[in-house]
């Protein structure tokens, strides 16, 4: 099934991004290192979650809405990254 590969290739690429990105903000801007190994915890949390989700969707229809929670939930990562800087 290319779609539930596709979709778990998409999670870990955002997934690795958000802990770069949170790993920058926790090394060079020490104000906020406790916010941003946090909001690490939340994204590991996240991934283990869609993973989930993913191994548990046997349809079409459950991967386009599991894409469609991933490019939201990939927003709100950003925006709280962005809160971060």
């Amino acid at each position: 099934m290319a779609s539930k590969r596709e979709l778990k290739k998409s999670v870990k690429e955002m997934v690795y991004d958000l802990m770069d990105e949170c790993d920058y903000h926790a090394v060079s801007m020490g104000k906020n290192a406790g916010a941003a190994e946090s909001l690490m915890d939340e994204v590991v949390g996240y991934h283990e979650m869609m993973m989930t989700k993913i191994r548990a969707t046997k349809n079409k229809a459950g991967f386009k809405s599991l894409r469609a929670q991933l490019e939201e939930d990939a927003i709100d990562f950003v925006g709280k990254i962005n809160d971060l800087a």
